[in-house]
């Protein structure tokens, strides 16, 4: 399984969220997890932006009925939280710090 987030800006609403302050814009963040295997998305969850990475991971992995070997992740992920789930269910987390 890989998490992956995924954000989709076009060029001025990117510009703006980077150098102005937001008015009337709500942003979220698309969490996925995929099968690195088949390149199936197996899992979403949608947060919104002040929401961390690391506290949806639970919520992705909750749904899962199969059986996962390991967990590879981006930063975000790496918290003592998300190590402890994962070991907690026999996953071994490849996270980079």
């Amino acid at each position: 399984m890989d998490v992956t987030d995924l954000k989709i800006y076009d060029e001025s609403k990117w510009k703006t969220r980077k150098h102005y302050k937001e008015k009337l814009h709500i942003w979220r963040k698309l969490h996925l997890a995929v099968d690195v295997s088949t390149h199936a998305v197996i899992a979403a969850e949608v947060s919104l932006v002040y929401v961390g990475d690391n506290e949806v991971l639970p919520i992705l992995r909750n749904p899962f009925r199969r059986k996962i070997q390991q967990v590879s992740a981006d930063g975000t992920y790496d918290t003592r939280a998300c190590h402890y789930v994962l070991k907690n269910q026999g996953i071994t987390p490849s996270i980079p710090p």
